[in-house]
């Protein structure tokens, strides 16, 4: 996830401030991954990952398309080219890598902090002529209404308080998963959802872009989002 993702530090204190990347679970990479490759028209030259994390999708895509060239972008990337892969630190709206064949995005738009519409035109630029754009991105629900409302009154009360009764109810939720991953998850309940699977897909039809699938993603958490993973193909021209 990407645009203000940081790790609580694992001690005392859970509101002390460390950035890091973000721990991508393998069976999410894995769901997506294979509708990913399962989706593309021809094997891609050029693969975008935005709010790429840790890097894992991109891995896993680098595998399964041997002679692509790989961009992940993300506030905590590594800055490192390895192989066939590029991690670039920074902003995605600020990013200008060129055009992509693919490009993907999971669960990393919603809290950019731009309209739907001036993000919808950074990702028209950023797909190729013909060009695939991937995405899992939460859609209107009255679930994800409910969550947003929760979120906003969390935000402002932000502190060792709200942050403690955050990781205890996520202890609750998921008592078999490490506390460092689930410190990294605290962040989230303060993530404003800005931008919807909908309304984003309403701003690229504009643009000339068109849904070829839609399903809805995994939910595994009480905390998270609905999501929807969405196919959209770009104009020829």
């Amino acid at each position: 996830m990407q645009h203000g993702r940081t790790l609580r530090a694992d001690r005392d204190d859970v509101t002390a401030p460390q950035v890091a990347r973000f721990s991508a679970d393998p069976a999410h990479v894995t769901w997506l991954g294979t509708r990913i490759v399962r989706r593309v028209a021809s094997p891609p030259r050029r693969v975008l990952d935005i709010g790429c994390g840790d890097g894992a999708l991109l891995r896993y895509l680098a595998d399964a398309f041997p002679d692509a060239s790989l961009v992940g972008v993300d506030l905590v990337a590594s800055g490192l080219v390895r192989d066939r892969l590029t991690f670039i630190r920074g902003d995605y709206l600020a990013a200008d890598a060129g055009r992509f064949d693919l490009v993907v995005a999971s669960s990393s738009l919603q809290g950019i902090e731009a309209t739907t519409d001036a993000l919808a035109g950074k990702l028209a630029r950023d797909v190729a002529p013909g060009g695939r754009f991937m995405h899992v991105t939460p859609y209107r629900s009255p679930y994800n209404t409910a969550l947003n409302v929760l979120r906003r009154g969390l935000r402002p009360m932000r502190g060792p308080v709200t942050d403690r009764m955050i990781l205890t109810m996520a202890r609750v939720l998921h008592p078999g998963q490490p506390r460092a991953k689930l410190l990294e998850r605290v962040e989230y309940m303060y993530l404003i959802l800005r931008h919807y699977e909908c309304t984003l897909r309403a701003a690229l039809e504009r643009r000339g872009f068109v849904l070829e699938h839609a399903e809805h993603a995994p939910h595994t958490s009480a905390g998270q989002p609905q999501h929807r993973f969405a196919v959209m193909s770009a104009p020829a021209q």
